[in-house]
């Protein structure tokens, strides 16, 4: 496990009833469909960071418009927690809706009504994220637990 827990900025872009997902081509969940994002840099606030994620690995341009709520996540594998992500759900408002990049991974636009036939291919705390700070407006702070078994993500723990 790393030191210190990881700050993350997770990105939900909605536009048309269709939100922007990546299938990550590296990280702890590679080969899974998630919501764009990445680490907060030194000096730079949560808003920022997560503008600035979003246009390097889409190219979209957005504008932050509000913070959804807050996740602390553990991906652990057998006993050992091998990574703390503090993850800051963020809500952008797309400028563009083009996407010009993809160095992260595989971006594209998704119909919400598809995401429940979509489960097994997102990353389980993504797919959370989504149902209850998208979908269904819920509360605002959750602790969630992924235990690795193998190349499988399974959700513990999301409450």
């Amino acid at each position: 496990m790393t030191e210190l827990p990881l700050a993350v900025v997770i990105s939900v872009l909605v536009k048309d009833n269709k939100i922007l997902l990546i299938k990550r081509l590296k990280g702890d969940y590679m080969g899974l469909l998630g919501l764009p994002g990445g680490k907060v840099e030194k000096n730079e606030h949560l808003s920022e960071a997560a503008v600035r994620e979003i246009v390097e690995e889409s190219g979209i341009e957005a504008r932050f418009k509000s913070h959804l709520g807050f996740v602390s996540e553990h991906l652990i594998e057998g006993e050992n927690i091998i990574q703390h992500f503090l993850l800051h759900i963020c809500e952008l408002e797309p400028i563009t809706t083009e996407i010009t990049k993809n160095q992260e991974g595989n971006l594209a636009w998704f119909g919400m009504e598809d995401m429940n036939s979509l489960e097994n291919q997102i990353i389980p705390s993504d797919f959370m994220i989504i149902d209850k700070f998208v979908r269904n407006k819920g509360k605002t702070y959750f602790n969630s637990i992924i235990e690795k078994v193998g190349e499988a993500h399974i959700l513990k723990k999301f409450e």
